[in-house]
């Protein structure tokens, strides 16, 4: 069932998407819907002046964006405690949707976008589940020597090319661990493109899964994922 089908407005849809998670069998936090309603109420607000999603999108912010941005714990299903990077994710997604559902993910947000960065601060406060916002390029040379095999997983919802992911990331990334990167209709592409960085930054396997809830939330979405010394 859609997040909202038989209910009105974004609490019922919240209530809605929690359970489909739960349902998939993956664990979900106890405050899962208390956190999502407070995410949603911050981003509908900062929304009005900072463009965090597309005015048109606002009205299906949990049923469109959420939806998609947990869509791949199904795939994922943590069960340890994870250090979690997302790039590019200062308005929330797919962040701090992943980490108000599971209580495995410890989420670091980096990003360079000036305009949205006081938005992010406050969730992360306001949510106080551990989350924090980095400022600046994933590429700056000082993030990349403190963070160096930091990260168990780094996600990336439609933030660049799988070849320019890698190349960013794969130092970050701690051996065994993975990078989730949020995909279209070119993403196969992509993957022909990228292969010789995954290779290069020591990464050892790619594949490409289909979202489990395509017909819930987006039947375009793709996930290309990477693993490093699996």
């Amino acid at each position: 069932m859609a997040p909202g089908e038989n209910g009105t407005g974004p609490r019922r849809e919240i209530v809605d998407l929690v359970d489909n998670v739960r349902s998939s069998g993956v664990e979900v936090r106890t405050d899962a819907g208390e956190l999502l309603t407070t995410l949603s109420d911050l981003i509908t607000r900062w929304n009005r002046k900072v463009n965090l999603v597309s005015r048109k999108d606002i009205g299906r912010l949990v049923s469109y964006h959420f939806c998609d941005s947990a869509s791949v714990l199904p795939l994922l299903r943590p069960d340890r405690d994870l250090e979690v990077l997302d790039l590019g994710g200062s308005n929330g997604l797919p962040g701090l949707v992943l980490a108000a559902l599971s209580p495995y993910l410890r989420m670091t947000t980096c990003d360079s976008k000036v305009r949205r960065r006081d938005f992010i601060e406050e969730a992360c406060r306001e949510l106080d589940i551990g989350a924090r916002f980095k400022h600046g390029p994933v590429d700056d040379r000082e993030f990349r020597k403190q963070h160096r095999e930091t990260f168990d997983l780094i996600v990336a919802r439609a933030v660049t090319t799988l070849r320019t992911l890698f190349r960013w990331c794969m130092p970050l990334l701690r051996p065994g661990g993975r990078i989730v990167a949020y995909k279209g209709s070119r993403c196969l592409e992509e993957v022909r493109q990228a292969e010789a960085w995954l290779l290069k930054g020591g990464g050892d396997r790619l594949v490409v899964l289909g979202s489990p809830w395509a017909e819930e939330c987006n039947p375009l979405r793709m996930f290309a994922i990477a693993g490093k010394g699996l």
